[in-house]
């Protein structure tokens, strides 16, 4: 058994390898820059150097993005300091504005914007490059309201794509779909469609278009679940789960199941937990069940997690057969694991559990409203409520509906 090397150590053996050969190669590129004897390497030269770099960082390589990091640190120096000519190259040119949009100094072509001759390049592109990198959207849209990405060499096009898109997701979001596709398309495997799938993902669920954010999903996971960004991806894609309604309707709900098993164990459990969370709180009973039942399944014994499942499975079951063993599970709740949040979704809960077992018979004879407070108004106001609050109050409805239905069936 020491001696077996699984499929996910030569994974990992495989990447370690691919960063130490690309830093190797960066460290041989710029000890060429120092020597005095050398000439020096190109800007497109360096922005390829920058590009492999990029690739591993996307790949999940914590060393790669610290590579990334010293090279773009190096060629801020380096620009700035090359001949006028250097820059009467369009390749070079084209370099500036993917170092720019890559991260880099936006002084490199506020620099380059003052030279006479000018950079052989659209100046367009470099006004609206640096007016992105500063936050002024509009002017960038503006000046690059004419440019096609598909026109340029696709190691800028993409650039170019990803960041015309942004601006759009907001307030055209059909159209940012179509840049970021042509993003993707033109820079495929690179960090540009990395970052192009994460808005993708948004941008879908920003149109309710399900079926394409299953795909974009699967799709980036499958390519990038390591990258270093994955946690942004991640953040996305439960915005998505919430503005979808995966919660409301049983069968959107069930399309997700190929979609969460794409991701670890720990990422689908929680993921499963918010479903259950949101469809309790929505009334979705039957929703929030599966999705309590796939969190249980993947929770750790003596987790925090695991002691909250157990609130949820008794919220998804408070009916008058289910009161012993819900009872039951309650009474063996770790509370010392829960949050101050939680602790009040259990009180919520065992409150109705209560009221479903303890429930009175009014006296005989009895004269007036036995529940007075059932007869008060709602608040005009009613700021005051958490979500905790409002999920007993929408379980306590529930309970009397309930309780009444049976009373009806006895008489």
């Amino acid at each position: 058994m020491n001696g077996c090397i699984w499929p996910s150590q030569v994974r990992r053996l495989t990447r370690i390898a691919s960063a130490a050969a690309a830093i190797l190669g960066a460290v041989v590129f710029f000890a060429d820059q120092a020597m005095a004897n050398q000439a020096t390497k190109e800007p497109f030269e360096m922005v390829r150097a920058l590009q492999s770099a990029q690739e591993q960082v996307a790949s999940g390589n914590d060393s790669a993005a610290a590579m990334q990091r010293a090279l773009l640190a190096k060629m801020d120096e380096i620009f700035l300091q090359l001949p006028l000519e250097a820059w009467q190259d369009p390749r070079n040119a084209r370099a500036s504005v993917i170092h720019l949009l890559s991260g880099g100094n936006p002084e490199v072509v506020r620099h380059l914007l003052t030279l006479t001759p000018a950079p052989v390049i659209d100046l367009n592109l470099m006004e609206a490059s640096l007016a992105y990198v500063e936050g002024r959207e509009e002017d960038m849209l503006t000046r690059l309201a004419d440019v096609d990405p598909l026109t340029l060499p696709p190691s800028l096009g993409g650039h170019i794509a990803l960041v015309k898109a942004v601006p759009y997701i907001q307030t055209d979001p059909v159209r940012a779909m179509e840049l970021l596709q042509i993003a993707s398309l033109l820079m495929p495997g690179t960090l540009v469609e990395e970052a192009a799938l994460r808005r993708e993902v948004l941008v879908a669920g920003l149109v309710g278009d399900i079926e394409r954010f299953r795909t974009l999903s699967i799709r980036y996971l499958r390519r990038y679940r390591a990258s270093v960004y994955s946690g942004d991806f991640r953040r996305r894609f439960a915005i998505a789960l919430d503005t979808l309604g995966f919660v409301e309707d049983q069968d959107k709900f069930d399309l997700l199941y190929g979609v969460l098993e794409e991701f670890e164990d720990d990422s689908r459990r929680g993921l499963y937990m918010r479903l259950a969370r949101s469809a309790l709180l929505g009334g979705n009973l039957q929703i929030a069940s599966k999705a309590t039942d796939q969190a249980q399944m993947l929770a750790v014994a003596g987790t925090a997690e695991y002691e909250l499942l157990k609130i949820y499975q008794v919220a998804t079951r408070l009916n008058r057969e289910a009161v012993k063993p819900n009872r039951d599970l309650l009474w063996s709740v770790n509370k010392a694991a829960l949050t101050p949040e939680d602790l009040d979704f259990l009180y919520a809960v065992n409150t109705v559990l209560n009221s479903i077992r303890h429930f009175p018979d009014p006296p005989d004879n009895f004269i007036g409203a036995f529940n007075s407070g059932g007869t008060l108004e709602t608040p005009a106001e009613r700021e005051w409520l958490t979500a905790d609050m409002e999920l007993a109050e929408l379980l306590l409805r529930r309970t009397e509906t309930m309780l009444a239905h049976a009373g009806d069936v006895k008489k």
